[in-house]
């Protein structure tokens, strides 16, 4: 039995648990993880751990809910600095997470808001789509209604599984652009979750980046089905990330 909170980052939830010798004994994680996030209609599962408690860094073996590892989740990264404010209660406004993707800084804001320093983002090339990476890849696509973003669904799909994104396929973000020019709309078709979700981190960080692109705006509020985020893009080394996270619940897994 292992004691898990059930957090959200804009929407986007995860299933966040130490990992204790309870869990360290579990044989088959993606199995554990697929059982899980099925039961609580979760987008992820994390287990956390020390790597240097005294640097206050910590590290994560994260999941999609369908079993699968991502090498990097925004709104994931702002669920563990909750996790580690309220509920290991750290001392400090720092803490690091070590990724696939590599080391991300955190700094708390306050008790359910943090700014996160992102990757560094990487424009890719395709000779069609807008095409980058923000700790994973992206396409980025306009559209010229929100209101039925979900008819996009079938062309996310394929396009998330197409040969030229092989072999690690790619997220895709679709944005609706506001007349204010550091404002958009924006919904991600997810690697892992195989549907749209509420938020993404990394696929707000890359609506951003291509209204850098399209209309030179180092700031922009994105705007997710479930959430505000604000992502800053002065230096594209460091990109930050700021926006808020809650607990919805804990429960015991098996």
């Amino acid at each position: 039995m292992i004691h898990t909170h059930q957090l959200s980052g804009a929407g986007n939830t995860f299933s966040v648990t130490w990992d204790s010798p309870e869990a360290k004994g579990i044989n088959d994680r993606p199995k554990f993880v697929r059982a899980v996030c099925g039961s609580t209609k979760t987008d992820g599962f994390i287990f956390l751990s020390w790597l240097d408690e005294d640097q206050h860094h910590l590290q994560w073996d994260f999941y999609n809910n369908d079993g699968s590892m991502a090498e990097m989740c925004g709104n994931a990264t702002r669920c563990v600095a909750y996790y580690a404010k309220n509920i290991m209660h750290i001392q400090g406004n720092h803490l690091k997470l070590q990724t696939i993707a590599g080391p991300i800084d955190i700094k708390i804001l306050d008790k359910e808001l943090f700014e996160v320093k992102m990757t560094a983002i990487q424009k890719l090339e395709h000779a069609k789509f807008f095409w980058c990476d923000t700790g994973v890849p992206h396409i980025v696509m306009e559209i010229p209604d929100f209101t039925d973003y979900r008819k996009y669904l079938s062309h996310c799909r394929e396009l998330r599984f197409h040969a030229d994104f092989q072999p690690r396929g790619t997220n895709v973000t679709l944005v609706l652009l506001d007349t204010a020019a550091n404002k958009l709309k924006a919904v991600s078709y997810e690697r892992g979750v195989e549907d749209f979700t509420e938020a993404c981190g990394t696929g707000a960080m890359a609506a951003a980046y291509y209204n850098l692109n399209k209309r030179e705006q180092k700031e922009t509020l994105v705007e997710m089905p479930g959430g505000l985020l604000k992502m800053n893009l002065s230096d594209l080394q460091n990109p930050l990330m700021t926006g808020s996270a809650v607990q919805l619940g804990e429960y015991n897994a098996t």
